[in-house]
């Protein structure tokens, strides 16, 4: 009898049945999303790690010493060798200004001064002059004024005795024991003795005056002094003055306060600048650091000393190391030009941030402030 059943299509070689091949095909899958869990989930426990050890900061830059340059005096500006991005040394020129007039008046009081010092030269050897004349003549007078005492010492003992001479020359002559003739020579002795003893006197008085004359010459000595400490005051004076157009005009000359970078100029040669303007910024690039703003709740867990990665935005790939040098003692809202003390009481509570300084460990010139880096604080010593 005729099979009517239809015959099944031969079994070619290598074939499987259909639900073990989907079955091999679920278990590849499930592998598969097993392997991807696991390395998500040890991607979020790195994570949850990183976070845990580990303070980020995006919004950081780069900030060092920027010194503004400025004029002491007014005037024109007579040079500016350098321009913006320059690199200079110490005491390389930055600017020049007009000191033409500076020197002139300078000029004028050395002038004055050499007149003062050579009128001082003067009242000196007046001075010497007037010394030597006076001290003669007072030590001259003073030697007649003795001699004069002495003499009119010696006349007064001739004095006495002519009067004694004479009272017993009248004595004699009452009683008759005298002539005329003798009495007569006794009366011009004494008389004598009277003049020469008046005379006497008179040398004596005129010594003194003349004494006199001579010790008031020697003050004009006093009086010279007094010149030369007028005139001396008067040289100070000048020479201050001297100094002080000096100091000016050495404020004309504004050289490099250092080895740096000139930043940025605001003004040009030709034009003029008042006193206290500023000129150009001055930069120092290994005087740099990072300014980072830490949150408020991550600032317990910062100490100085810890290490930092820092990534720069404009060099991807580069990491610089650091260290946190300092940490603020002010929130950043407490230096706003506009703070909110928010009076009434409805707010809304915003985290605040500290500055946080980071010293680079290698002052590299690639680096300038005012770019933006990427900051990563480690605040575990085992990381």
């Amino acid at each position: 009898m005729a099979n009517d059943e239809p015959r099944s299509a031969p079994q070619r070689a290598g074939d499987e049945p259909r639900p073990a091949r989907i079955t091999a095909r679920g278990r590849g899958k499930a592998w598969l999303l097993t392997i991807a869990g696991l390395a998500v989930l040890a991607w979020m426990v790195h994570w949850a790690y990183f976070r845990w050890t580990h303070i980020s900061i995006d919004d950081a830059r780069i900030d060092g010493e920027i010194i503004t340059l400025s004029s002491r005096v007014a005037g024109w500006v007579t040079e500016l060798p350098v321009i913006e991005g320059e690199v200079v040394g110490k005491g390389d020129l930055l600017f020049r200004i007009d000191d033409r007039d500076s020197r002139l008046q300078r000029e004028v009081l050395v002038a004055r001064l050499e007149a003062i010092e050579n009128q001082m030269a003067v009242v000196r050897a007046r001075t010497g002059q007037v010394d030597q004349e006076t001290q003669g003549k007072f030590q001259s007078e003073t030697h007649r004024l003795k001699a004069t005492e002495a003499e009119a010492a010696a006349l007064d003992a001739q004095l006495r005795q002519a009067r004694e001479d004479y009272e017993r020359a009248r004595e004699l002559a009452a009683s008759k024991w005298l002539s005329p003739q003798a009495m007569e020579r006794a009366r011009t002795a004494y008389q004598q003795a009277q003049e020469n003893h008046r005379k006497a006197l008179a040398e004596i008085a005129s010594a003194r005056g003349t004494l006199a004359a001579a010790h008031g010459s020697r003050r004009e000595l006093q009086v010279m002094g007094r010149q030369l400490t007028v005139l001396a005051r008067q040289a100070d004076e000048i020479r201050a003055e001297i100094r002080r157009r000096e100091i000016d005009i050495d404020d004309r000359i504004i050289t490099s306060p250092g080895d740096g970078r000139v930043v940025k100029t605001f003004v040009r040669k030709g034009e003029h600048v008042a006193t206290g303007q500023r000129v150009l910024m001055f930069h120092d690039p290994q005087a740099i650091w990072v300014e980072a703003n830490v949150k408020e709740t991550d600032v317990a867990r910062l100490r100085p000393g810890m290490k930092a990665d820092i990534k720069v935005d404009a060099y991807p790939g580069r990491t610089f190391a650091g260290e946190v040098f300092r940490i603020g003692r002010a929130a950043t809202s407490k230096f706003a030009l506009l703070p909110d003390p928010n009076p009434s009481g409805n707010f809304t509570k915003i985290t605040q941030r500290l500055p946080v300084r980071i010293q680079l460990a290698e002052k590299d010139p690639v680096l300038r402030p005012g770019m933006m880096v990427e900051v990563t604080i480690a605040t575990r010593r085992d990381d």
